[in-house]
């Protein structure tokens, strides 16, 4: 099932992860974006999605593809909350048992409000944490990079543009905030992009990306533990993953845990335009 929202300069197919003509099975979330300075071409890959829901861990090894991408494959809802917004809504997963709720609100001009939350139905993590990656499929940038302000996470102080621009899948994938210590306990026996860890860290919670004349820009609200990720190849050959991870530490059983976050997708001007959008919104208005 899928729905098609506008606001503003902004089209977007909203969809679960039920396959449909063109759309592959399991990519939920934004499944096209457009605007009207880039009307002819979504910037996710076509069948595939962005701002996808793509994994729960907690850390133990997953050798079934079935548990590794559980919300790929466990039903999901729709539905349309009004002209421009939707939610898809996960009940309570096998494995982990978590239920899962994402809205996204279109918003003049260029704007994507989104409201994540997550809650707990069984307690059943092996190991105190709760991971929730969101995966974004870009469709053939010229430049694969993914921008952050940031430093590396050996250095005390600074704060300055810098690029994640990973030259394989699993190589150094994840950037965390310089708050956090990066590292998780895992058992995982194969690799992932969500403990691959760079050697920089984040100051603050956004990132952009260059599309053409365009740039896709996500921000988050602050307080959270957000990590940034990035594939040069994982939504094809030429099409990079822009990934996000949203981690909760000691999670209470059902308890309801939520992260507002903004996408924008605009022509771009330039790195101070992306800081004035940071700096001027207010998660708890949109």
């Amino acid at each position: 099932m899928r729905e098609t929202v506008r606001a503003g300069d902004l089209t977007a197919v909203i969809g679960n992860n039920e396959a449909h003509e063109g759309q592959r099975a399991g990519y939920n979330g934004v499944q096209s974006l457009t605007s009207v300075h880039c009307p002819d071409e979504s910037l996710f890959v076509p069948g595939i999605a962005g701002i996808n829901l793509e994994h729960l861990l907690d850390g133990r090894d997953m050798l079934d593809s079935d548990e590794y991408f559980e919300p790929r494959r466990v039903q999901m809802e729709l539905e349309k909350l009004d002209a421009q917004s939707v939610m898809l809504h996960q009940d309570a997963t096998p494995t982990l048992g978590v239920q899962s709720m994402a809205s996204f609100s279109l918003r003049v001009p260029h704007y994507i409000d989104i409201d994540l939350r997550l809650v707990l139905r069984r307690d059943t993590l092996a190991h105190d944490y709760l991971l929730a990656f969101y995966a974004s499929y870009i469709n053939a940038p010229e430049e694969l990079g993914m921008h952050f302000l940031g430093r590396a996470h050996d250095e005390p102080v600074g704060e300055g543009w810098l690029e994640l621009d990973t030259s394989r899948h699993y190589e150094a994938s994840t950037v965390c905030s310089i708050d956090i210590a990066p590292e998780l306990a895992n058992e995982m026996s194969s690799e992932s992009l969500a403990f691959s860890y760079s050697e920089l860290a984040h100051t603050r919670p956004l990132f952009f990306g260059r599309r053409g004349r365009m740039v896709f820009a996500m921000m988050f609200e602050p307080g959270h533990d957000v990590r940034l990720t990035h594939s040069p190849s994982g939504g094809g050959q030429g099409n990079p993953a822009w990934d996000f991870q949203w981690v909760l530490h000691k999670p209470r059983l059902d308890e309801e845990h939520h992260l507002r976050a903004r996408a924008l997708y605009k022509p771009w001007e330039n790195e101070r335009d992306i800081m004035r959008e940071f700096e001027h919104w207010d998660p708890l208005l949109s």
